[in-house]
C-alpha cells in the first residue's frame, strides 16, 4: 500500500496498479536486529536489557519480602 502522506513525487508509483519496488536489504524483515552496522547495540537492545534487570530486581524483592521473618 502506498504511503499517502509521502509528499516526495519520486516515491509515488507511476500508474495506479504499479507497486513500488521493495527496498533491498540483507536481512529478514521480521528479524529484530539488536546491533547496528558498526556492531554497537541499538536502543531496543538497551530497553530489553533494562526490562530484564527490572524484572530480576522485582523478583528478588518479592522473594526477600516473602522470606523475611515477620
Amino acid at each position: 500500500m502506498p504511503d499517502l502522506w509521502d509528499t516526495n513525487p519520486d516515491n509515488a508509483p507511476d500508474t495506479p496498479g504499479e507497486q513500488p519496488a521493495p527496498a533491498a536489504s540483507d536481512h529478514d524483515p521480521k528479524e529484530v536486529r539488536l546491533k547496528d552496522h558498526r556492531g554497537r547495540l541499538r536502543p531496543p537492545a538497551y530497553i530489553l536489557i533494562a526490562l530484564v534487570i527490572a524484572l530480576g530486581s522485582i523478583l528478588l524483592l518479592i522473594a526477600g519480602v516473602m522470606l523475611a521473618p515477620g
